[in-house]
């Protein structure tokens, strides 16, 4: 009787193992608290450029994410910041797609190719495995601003539509992370 039962619960284990591999073995996300080091991340860009998070130390990251029936209101959010950080080099700024749930019958190729012809103002990278909407339990049902000083810790994370006075108020909470000697003459005075 012990041997029947011993052999049907290894048989049992067995078909849990193969039939459910993912729920066994999945890795587990916190939530990053304010103040420690975000996730480390290493993401592909549209056009096929690696972005290491450890590689883009020194300057603070700020990163746009919204899912992708709110690609035109992050436009707008990537626009200003292009304006305000890229351009002038006081911060980087992704543009970071959770892809984690794309269809299993959507090949690589065609999610490239459709965010290539939308064009995004800023780098625009593809986590395939949702590791920063896992690293923030991020609601992507509005655009997410999230700030990461130039030491890799995580300082901030706002959720907004854009109006030009909350990009205002937000862009006076990053200022202090960002670095004013990167401005470049004739951008905001000649004063530098």
């Amino acid at each position: 009787m012990n041997r029947i039962k011993r052999i049907c619960s290894i048989f049992l284990l067995f078909g849990i193992i193969v039939l459910f591999p993912k729920t066994l073995f999945a890795h587990t996300y916190y939530k990053v608290p304010f103040g420690s080091y975000f996730s480390y991340f290493s993401l592909e860009d549209i056009y096929n450029q690696q972005w290491i998070s450890s590689y883009l130390r020194g300057k603070p990251i700020i990163i746009l994410t919204a899912h992708r029936y709110q690609r035109e209101e992050l436009r707008k959010w990537a626009e200003a910041f292009r304006q305000d950080y890229l351009l002038t080099g006081r911060a980087y700024v992704l543009w970071i797609v959770n892809l984690k749930k794309c269809s299993w019958n959507t090949s690589r190729a065609t999610v490239f190719n459709q965010w290539r012809l939308f064009n995004p103002p800023v780098p625009c990278l593809l986590d395939w495995d949702g590791v920063v909407g896992n690293s923030l339990r991020i609601n992507y049902n509005v655009p997410n601003i999230i700030l990461i000083d130039a030491y890799g810790r995580f300082v901030m994370h706002e959720m907004h539509t854009f109006t030009p006075s909350v990009y205002k108020a937000i862009s006076q909470r990053i200022s202090p992370f960002c670095p004013s000697m990167y401005l470049r003459k004739g951008r905001r005075g000649d004063s530098l």
